[in-house]
């Protein structure tokens, strides 16, 4: 830290010459003026550096003693300044250079978001700049509490918004709340309806009257679960209904049929191995690019590099190479264990589509024939579903209530 004041303040190492060097360092002391780098070069000869402001102050030291004081080197700013005076154009640019540090630093230029899940980042800020919040706003005009306000007015789910400004970062911590089934349920009254036919093998129910036990066959449309009580008396007589929101989780097993069929021959495209490589330069809507004309027999892969200059504000400026690959078509027979191969994979993708959707497989009967011209996959998967449409209720009138006068 002394040297950096020193640096600005300046100072200069001179040759201090003459008989009565001793009572000039004394002086010197005396008189508060500090000496750095004091070093005896010869007889009557020293080396010191002193400030600028202390160097002036050497006048009548140096009339008392009689010595020779020679300055040989000058360092600091307040000489760099004076060496390049005439170097306008430079100073300027320093000047410019602070003034746009000090207008940059005064805005929004990288607008984070951490903690969504549901609610991608991009559709966030797609939201934020409809409200004006965008990349470059002055920092006086972005109140974080009215952000955190809005952003959870537009999305139900998130339950806390944390919104604050670090330096040129504006930070969006967000926390998404789980909304339970019970939440997500409306309490109007319904019914369960299979929308599926088959063999109930498992069912509880929370709510409602079930009207089908595990075990019994149901078909698409049948109602499994009433959602209306019937309340009654100590004479087993139904006094009045209730109508209750029917939930139950309720699984049945059937049968979902499979068919998939290729022929053997087909056109197979193998590259040649000439390659082309070229490059384009996009600015907005205009582009300027260096790869040739697109042709039939060409493969193009693009790969496109935008500038970014935070991790959410890209310049609509961007850097692109491209790859050109020649192919030429042949014609090819798969092989049996190619089709056999191929015709598996088909169904395990078909099998992976139904498990993602919470299909239970109990049984594969598909089976794989090859004849002279094509591979046929063809049979029937047994799957257990879960089922379960909610229907509206048929409400009745309440029943009339007996009393002792009318039996």
């Amino acid at each position: 830290m002394e040297k950096f004041l020193r640096y600005l303040s300046g100072y200069v190492l001179v040759l201090i010459e003459g008989e009565q060097t001793e009572r000039f360092l004394n002086l010197c002391r005396s008189r508060g003026i500090p000496i750095r780098r004091l070093t005896h070069t010869g007889e009557g000869q020293i080396t010191a550096v002193f400030t600028v402001r202390h160097f002036f102050l050497l006048r009548p030291i140096r009339s008392k003693t009689k010595v020779h004081i020679r300055v040989l080197e000058k360092h600091g700013l307040p000489f760099f300044f004076y060496r390049n005076k005439k170097r306008k154009a430079f100073f300027l640019g320093v000047l410019l250079c602070i003034c746009l540090m000090v207008l940059l630093s005064s805005r929004i230029w990288n607008i984070h978001i951490e903690g969504n899940v549901k609610n991608s980042t991009p559709e966030i800020l797609e939201f934020l700049e409809a409200q004006g919040i965008v990349h470059g706003l002055a920092k006086s005009k972005v109140n974080c509490s009215q952000i955190a306000v809005m952003v959870r007015k537009k999305y139900p789910e998130i339950t806390w918004v944390s919104a604050r400004m670090e330096g040129t970062r504006l930070i969006l911590t967000i926390q998404e709340g789980e909304m339970s089934q019970e939440t997500k349920k409306e309490d109007a009254p319904c019914n369960l309806t299979a929308d599926v036919g088959g063999t109930i093998v498992k069912m509880i129910t929370r709510s409602g009257i079930p009207l089908m036990n595990p075990g019994d066959t149901c078909k698409k449309g049948d109602m499994l679960v009433l959602g209306r009580l019937d309340i009654i008396n100590d004479s087993q007589e139904v006094v009045r209904y209730e109508y209750v929101h029917a939930d139950a989780d309720i699984y049945v097993s059937h049968e979902l049929s499979y068919y998939y069929e290729f022929p053997l021959d087909y056109e197979a495209q193998v590259p040649t191995g000439n390659m082309k490589k070229g490059f384009y330069f996009k600015l907005g809507d205009w582009c300027l690019g260096l790869y040739g004309k697109r042709s039939d027999n060409w493969k193009r892969t693009v790969e496109e590099y935008p500038f970014r200059v935070t991790e959410n504000f890209t310049l609509p400026v961007s850097f692109g190479k491209v790859t050109s690959e020649e192919y030429k078509t042949i014609q090819s027979t798969y092989t049996k264990e190619q089709a056999k191969a191929l015709a598996l994979k088909r169904l395990h993708l078909y099998e992976q589509k139904l498990i993602e959707k919470g299909v239970q497989i109990s049984e594969n009967n598909v089976k794989i024939e090859i004849n002279q011209t094509a591979c046929i996959s063809r049979g029937a998967l047994q799957v257990i579903e879960k089922t379960g449409t909610e229907t509206s209720v048929e409400q009745q009138e309440q029943p009339i209530e007996r009393t002792a006068e009318d039996g």
